[in-house]
């Protein structure tokens, strides 16, 4: 059964608060085993920054629970790369996220001018154990399969990393029902059925020129499951509005974040810095939880500003928020201008 994102979804908004801000474009948050949250940012995406990729450790704090204190840098120095220039829009790519299995956790790295790389965090400067061209975007490990599955939004792929094996292609992802690309954002495990939960993030249609960058279908999103061993894939929902992070709670509903209301003012060539929105409407996200069983959806947060990644906490989930060039100007809701910055907000469940 697919279940449709009604136009109106019930609101059952969360508290919530900012744990971690003035962060490089935060991506893939993964929890430790001490409480501890494993961070990868993708970078400033400054032209005169460009190795500004990071990951970082953020402990928890003694004396405020839920709250953590300020982040070690636990590795730096990877390559951060705007494609403003190519998308008209806010989009970095560099470190993407962090999974951790079998006893070691993994870091996925974009990189298109030295390869991009799956990174071991054991060692004290990651080093690479598998290597593939293209966009390496979220990444999770399979417990049955052993293995390391993760997405490709260049070429539309799930793709799997083995000890000792190249990579391989476990399922090319069809095109969407406007013949958009169906671009895979985050993908998650999922239990109970041995599969993988993917989010489909609509591709452009390029059907207008004169809206390059912000040509999108609305609502045309979509998450999927596929299960490795066959490659078959379902539709498990519908509708979505630009999905991006995915998480399964303890009790079985999947979180679905979505990165904004509607797309406006790309960044084109001749932008000289005033404050746009720049692709994506700025603090206008939303975070679903579906309950997949029942047919129903509740949002749970709102006005998040282009959020991308999701990690269950216990009774909370962590998001990271704020894509894009660090410190350019932003228009706000109230209509007033302040720095791009990215951070990580706790929502209580």
């Amino acid at each position: 059964m697919t279940l449709h994102i009604p136009v109106q979804p019930i609101e059952a908004l969360r508290p919530s608060s900012v744990i971690a801000e003035g962060l490089l474009n935060p991506r893939g948050v993964c929890l430790q085993a001490d409480g501890s949250l494993l961070l990868a940012e993708a970078g400033s995406g400054s032209a005169d920054q460009p190795l500004s990729s990071r990951i970082s450790r953020l402990p928890p704090d003694p004396l405020r629970p839920g709250a953590y204190l300020p982040g070690e840098v636990l590795a730096q120095g990877f390559r951060s790369m705007n494609l403003q220039a190519r998308m008209l829009r806010d989009e970095i790519m560099g470190l993407s996220d962090i999974a951790c299995g079998d006893g070691r956790c993994l870091a996925s790295q974009t990189d298109y001018v030295g390869g991009s790389r799956l990174l071991d965090l054991h060692y004290s400067t990651p080093e690479p154990v598998f290597h593939s061209r293209g966009n390496l975007n979220a990444l999770c490990y399979h417990p049955t399969r052993r293995s390391w599955l993760a997405v490709k939004p260049d070429t539309n792929q799930l793709v799997e990393f083995s000890h000792g094996e190249q990579e391989r292609v476990l399922a090319q992802l069809s095109v969407l029902d406007e013949g958009q690309e169906a671009v895979p954002v985050t993908l998650v495990y999922e239990p109970h059925t041995d599969a993988v939960l993917i989010s489909l993030f609509s591709g452009e249609l390029h059907g207008d020129p004169a809206r390059k960058g912000i040509d999108f279908a609305d609502y045309a999103g979509q998450v999927i499951r596929v299960h490795p061993a066959s490659g078959q894939t379902d539709v498990v929902i519908r509708g979505l509005q630009l999905p991006t992070g995915l998480a399964l709670c303890p009790q079985g509903n999947l979180l679905v974040l979505e990165l904004c209301s509607h797309l406006q003012q790309p960044l084109l060539p001749n932008w000289n810095g005033e404050p746009l929105h720049g692709g994506f409407t700025r603090f206008t996200g939303r975070l679903l939880r579906c309950d997949l069983h029942n047919a129903t959806v509740e949002v749970l947060a709102r006005g998040l500003d282009t959020p991308s990644n999701l990690c269950v906490v216990q009774d909370a989930v962590v998001v990271s928020e704020g894509m894009g060039l660090t410190g350019r100007p932003l228009p706000t809701p109230d209509g007033s201008v302040a720095p791009l910055s990215g951070r990580l907000r706790r929502v209580q469940l």
